[in-house]
């Protein structure tokens, strides 16, 4: 027989029907009869007590559910899933709270686990968005942006690895080793500290790694090794050491206040220390008592010992240098014998004239006077700008002297060095001084061109001049080569007069930042740009061509 459904049942007894045997053997085995049913082992639908384990299966289908979507009345909800009874009361001990609207949605605010209520101090709580409390108190939720929120001092075995920067919700961030501050940061400061004032304790900075004690940095009570009160130090100070410090005592002939550079050399507050006694002590300061001050130690034998500075340099606020052993600045011509120098050391232009001196730079300006000078190979030897007085050059055995404006007249003479010789006229002074009004030779007219033999080549066919911005050259040749070259302050004109036929004509310009315009019978032609030249070339027709402008190239 089997059990059936009520509605089967139903089935067998209807009006006109007659149930079989079997028909009542699935009625009869379709209940359970009075003397097997045990009330005991059924939970009523309200209240009671299990005894046995509630099994929810072993599917994801099956769980325990609280139905609130027959809700008709907006209200918040607080209840427990687990809890623990005693003769105290009731603890829940798992439980939520949340609200439920008026047709039945549900919101949960919080959960927790491990209580005395929903809403006293829990050991777990949760929020909807994920964020989760340790040890809060009353009423407090994970702090909002914050996905653990430990409320209370916290202890973890083992590592703690994470992800992301490690900051404080509020107050100084510590991080503490058996209740001792080891790093300590607020908005202020941020303070790194040992554990004791005793001078075994310390900072320790190790670049090579935690074990490796190579190159460390040590900052401690009595800084023994790298820094103290006074001293930083830099490598080891029995073998090469060197240290930058400071002093703070008052007086002139005593340390001042101020800082010091030194090798093998330590302050301590009072004395100074030579750390390697084999070798002598240096140091340089910059203080309030000694200015700028150079001095030494000698090696004193013996590591560790004090040790008195000697003094060798000092250089005063008014910028007088004293010495050990040859006194200041202020008494140095005295000191040498050098006495007063005064009238010794002439300027290359002055207007006064001098008696007779040695010149040996190159002649380019001085002033009237005589003068004796030697001519070197190597020199530029321009002559003199300004024409006056009595000029010698050369050596005893060949020598000559000029003598410009002898007589009060416009000539210029020479004569033999050894001045047993007549005197001769060079040229009028007008002419010479023409020559001497800028740096080149040839700053002509047309027709003082002609007749002057400056910088002229020995080729009949082929001429060079050279020109400057103080003239405008017109340049008329019936030569077959022309070359004008110009080193000019200023822009300048170049101007062909005439034009001749099969006739080559190059114009260099050897100034930095001036210009040249050549201009043919007056017309604007081309420019010739800085340190470029170019060249023109005159057919037998009588046309201009014009063959290029190319850049100069200096060689050094």
């Amino acid at each position: 027989m089997a059990k059936k459904t009520i509605a089967a049942l139903k089935e067998y007894f209807k009006a006109g029907k007659r149930p079989t045997e079997s028909q009542f053997g699935d009625f009869i085995d379709s209940y359970v009869h009075m003397d097997a049913f045990n009330p005991n082992a059924y939970l009523p639908l309200s209240g009671g007590k299990m005894s046995g384990i509630l099994s929810l299966g072993n599917t994801s289908t099956t769980w325990i559910s609280r139905d609130f979507s027959d809700v008709s009345v907006n209200s918040s909800f607080s209840r427990y899933f687990t809890k623990l009874t005693g003769s105290n009361g009731d603890i829940d001990s798992f439980g939520y709270y949340g609200a439920v609207t008026n047709t039945g949605s549900v919101t949960m605010n919080w959960g927790f686990i491990g209580g005395t209520t929903y809403n006293g101090k829990n050991a777990i709580r949760w929020t909807s968005d994920q964020r989760v409390a340790i040890g809060g108190s009353a009423a407090v939720v994970p702090t909002t942006g914050y996905a653990l929120d430990v409320i209370g001092n916290a202890y973890v075995r083992g590592d703690v690895t994470f992800a992301g920067n490690l900051n404080t919700y509020q107050g100084s961030l510590q991080v503490q080793h058996l209740n001792v501050n080891k790093l300590r940061a607020d908005s202020v400061n941020t303070i790194l500290s040992a554990a004791s004032s005793s001078g075994t304790s310390g900072i320790f900075l190790r670049p090579a790694g935690d074990t490796v004690t190579t190159n460390q940095i040590i900052i401690n009570a009595n800084g023994t090794q790298y820094v103290d009160n006074y001293n930083l130090l830099f490598g080891s100070q029995i073998t090469t050491g060197s240290s930058v410090f400071h002093t703070n005592i008052p007086g002139v002939n005593t340390p001042g206040y101020g800082i010091w550079m030194a090798h093998n050399l330590q302050f301590n507050g009072t004395d100074f220390i030579q750390p390697r006694g084999t070798l002598n002590s240096w140091a340089f300061t910059v203080n309030n008592h000694k200015g700028f001050s150079f001095n030494r130690a000698n090696s004193s034998t013996t590591n560790g010992s004090a040790v008195s500075l000697i003094e060798l340099v000092k250089i005063s606020g008014t910028g007088v240098i004293s010495t050990l052993n040859n006194g200041s600045s202020d008494q140095w011509n005295t000191a040498y014998g050098w006495g007063s120098h005064a009238g010794k050391y002439l300027p290359i232009n002055y207007a006064a004239p001098v008696s007779a001196l040695p010149y040996q730079n190159d002649m380019l300006a001085v002033p009237v006077g005589t003068y004796v000078s030697a001519v070197s190979s190597g020199a530029v030897n321009l002559p003199f700008t300004q024409a006056g007085g009595l000029i010698s050059f050369g050596s005893t055995a060949v020598s000559t002297r000029l003598l410009g404006a002898r007589d009060n007249s416009d000539n210029l003479w020479f004569q033999s060095g050894d001045g047993k010789g007549a005197w001769r006229q060079l040229a009028t002074r007008d002419w010479v001084t023409a020559q001497l009004a800028s740096a080149s030779r040839a700053t002509m007219s047309t027709a003082e061109v002609s007749y002057a033999q400056i910088r002229e080549s020995i080729q009949p066919v082929k001429k060079e001049y050279e020109i400057d911005s103080a003239f405008y050259l017109e340049v008329n040749d019936t030569t077959d080569f022309i070359t004008v070259t110009g080193n000019q302050p200023s822009d300048m004109i170049c101007n062909i007069t005439g034009l001749y036929s099969q006739q080559e004509i190059k114009i260099i310009n050897l100034s930095t930042s001036s210009f040249i315009e050549l201009q043919i019978k007056g017309r604007s032609a081309v420019v010739v740009e800085p340190m470029k030249y170019m060249k023109i070339y005159i057919t037998k027709d009588l046309k201009v061509i014009n063959m290029g402008q190319f850049a100069l190239e200096v060689l050094a």
